[in-house]
């Protein structure tokens, strides 16, 4: 009996104890997560089950846990930049995009670290801008001192000549393109000076104002130089014809020739057109070759006009003359000789086409041996050539190049004055006034 009532005594102490180290258990699991720290693990004896691993050495923290809540906690406690800038502007901090203005005019970030950021602002509207902020460790607000881009106007140019260089205030050009518009935008309000130029063209000028928001158009139209490039011939003897040379060649000849200026090329296409343009005379015409109304072939504004009758140069040299008040004609056969001979190398063309004289052919026209200022018989002798016959003109030059024209400087030749050919101009003569 003894016995047995010292074994109840020992089950009531022991489960008594286990009560106990139950209760402080839980009191302790309570205790902790009111106050948010860990609980050491334990084993069924109450005893804490050490750690694995490495014991740290001693005066080392432990590395933070990289847990979402100390993460996010982390962030919560970073400084913010607020960047005020006009609505819907781009900002780019360091060189990287970090999003637009809101409607508000602010876009707010976290994340930026502390010191010197470039900081750069685009917005529609606005000039661009860039500058240095500086971010500190609290919290920082930044206005841009973007400016609104100035209220602009624009100028759509046209010209009728291709190439042209349009100058603006004289401060910079365009150069017209053929059958396009050119827009310049950009310009502040108020007048512009325009200056157009082309070479053998007449500059032209003007003043056109620019409004905001508004597009100015501007037809520029160029008029050819009417004068023609000449050079100077001066007076003085020369020897007319050639005794090696053909029958009506010879026999060469003592002359004098008063001073004279005569064209350095043949009169071009776009010189011809503008004549036919203001006259309403013919437009050249020729099989396989000729222009379209009153346009020459494209690409050819500086080449020879051809497919002109004596007839047709005449009446161009009377127009010119009254257009300019001086006296345009065509040259006599002595004085394209001698410009032949003495400036020929300095002509920008010659050899190109044959070229009309102002002189009717004969062919032994040299024997009478004229010898100031010849110009050419009273008449014509009759020829035949290509199935006509009748009085003719002189023509020279021919299309066999520079070098051989000077050498055939004497070389003569005729077609009828009536008719044209595919291969057959003219340049001009302009007589000096004394």
């Amino acid at each position: 009996m003894a016995v047995e009532s010292g074994k109840r005594r020992q089950s009531k102490v022991r489960k008594s104890m286990i009560s106990k180290i139950v209760f402080r258990s839980i009191f302790t699991v309570i205790i902790a997560l009111y106050l948010n720290i860990s609980i050491p693990a334990q084993n069924p004896t109450g005893r804490v089950i050490p750690k694995s691993g490495k014991k740290k050495p001693a005066g080392k923290t432990s590395k933070p846990s990289d847990t979402p809540r100390q993460v996010l906690r982390s962030n919560s406690a970073s400084p913010k930049l607020t960047i005020s800038a006009p609505p819907g502007a781009l900002i780019e901090i360091d060189g990287k995009s970090r999003g637009f203005a809101g409607v508000d005019g602010n876009l707010i970030l976290t994340g930026i670290s502390e010191g010197e950021h470039q900081l750069r602002v685009r917005a529609e509207g606005y000039e661009p801008w860039q500058g240095i902020f500086i971010m500190d460790a609290s919290a920082t607000k930044y206005q841009v001192p973007i400016k609104k881009k100035p209220l602009t106007g624009r100028i759509a140019l046209t010209a009728n000549e291709p190439g042209t260089e349009i100058f603006i205030d004289d401060k910079y050009s365009v150069k017209s393109l053929a059958g396009q518009t050119l827009y310049v935008d950009g310009l502040f309000p108020g007048p512009r000076q325009l200056r157009a130029v082309k070479q053998g063209f007449e500059e032209e000028r003007m003043t056109v104002t620019v409004n905001p928001n508004e597009t100015i158009t501007v037809n520029l139209v160029l008029k050819p130089l009417l004068d023609p490039e000449m050079l100077r011939v001066p007076e003085g003897n020369f020897t007319q014809g050639n005794d090696k040379g053909a029958l009506d060649q010879r026999p060469a000849h003592q002359v004098f020739v008063s001073e004279f200026e005569i064209s350095t090329k043949e009169i071009t296409n776009r010189l011809y057109k503008y004549f036919i343009d203001k006259t309403g005379h013919p437009a050249p015409r020729g099989v396989g070759y000729g222009w379209k109304d009153n346009n020459y072939p494209e690409g050819q504004a500086d080449s020879p006009v051809v497919l002109v009758s004596w007839l047709d140069a005449l009446a161009f040299c009377k127009w010119l003359s009254g257009q300019t008040g001086r006296r345009y004609r065509l040259p006599t056969e002595a004085e394209w000789e001698k410009a032949a001979l003495m400036i020929g190398e300095q002509y920008a063309s010659i050899g190109i086409v044959w070229e009309w004289c102002q002189d009717w052919y004969d062919p032994d026209y040299y024997k009478n041996r004229e010898r100031i200022n010849p110009r050419g018989p009273s008449r014509g002798k009759i020829v035949k050539a290509m199935a006509r016959e009748g009085e003719a003109r002189v023509i020279r030059g021919g299309g066999s190049g520079r070098s051989a024209v000077a050498a055939r400087a004497a070389e003569r030749n005729f077609f009828f004055p009536t008719v044209s050919r595919f291969d057959l101009g003219f340049r001009v003569v302009r007589e000096i006034t004394q």
